[in-house]
């Protein structure tokens, strides 16, 4: 099969944006790509005229530093998840790339799981932050960090699906037969 010879349809104009589909990169493994399949997923739908949000939700913030985000002196996700009195709107900054909008994260946000442990609906709180947003945008991207921890659990709570990347060597694949 001649792969140059096909050509991909390009996707129809919309009329308006959201409410948006919400994808978890997930896998409890690390270094298996989440954040790069984040970045050029949100990317390439940008670049067809999507309205796309990431959420870095990782403390060690690579989809922050790499979207060039001020994770320092801006609101971040760990903000909004300690306060509803944050508008998550006041945390969501533009990226270079036109129609591509993210929520920073940093190491605050490793302190997110034990400030939330004896609050009740802990596991909903980015869904409720996400529903705030949800209706400016076509899709939101969670990139998780390599942890089954509460974190996780709140982004698979918000998700409406997942995606898993992976490397393809053993021992990365062996964390699916947990």
């Amino acid at each position: 099969m001649n792969l140059s010879s096909k050509t991909f349809p390009v996707p129809a104009k919309l009329k308006g944006h959201g409410p948006a589909r919400i994808i978890a990169m997930c896998n409890q493994k690390g270094g298996v790509g989440k954040t790069t399949t984040t970045i050029n997923l949100a990317a390439a739908l940008a670049d067809y005229g999507r309205k796309v949000l990431v959420v870095d939700f990782d403390p060690q913030g690579a989809l922050s530093v790499n979207l060039a985000a001020d994770y320092q002196d801006a609101p971040t996700i760990y903000d909004l998840m300690m306060s509803t009195a944050v508008d998550p709107k006041s945390a969501i900054q533009q990226t270079e790339i036109e129609n591509l909008d993210i929520i920073p994260a940093n190491i605050d946000l490793s302190a997110a799981e034990m400030n939330l442990v004896t609050e009740m609906g802990r596991e909903r709180v980015l869904d409720g932050i996400l529903h705030k947003v949800k209706d400016d945008y076509d899709i939101i991207f969670i990139d998780c960090q390599p942890s089954l921890g509460l974190l996780t659990v709140n982004a698979l709570t918000a998700a409406h699906g997942v995606l898993i990347p992976m490397a393809t060597e053993f021992l990365h694949c062996a964390v699916l037969h947990f």
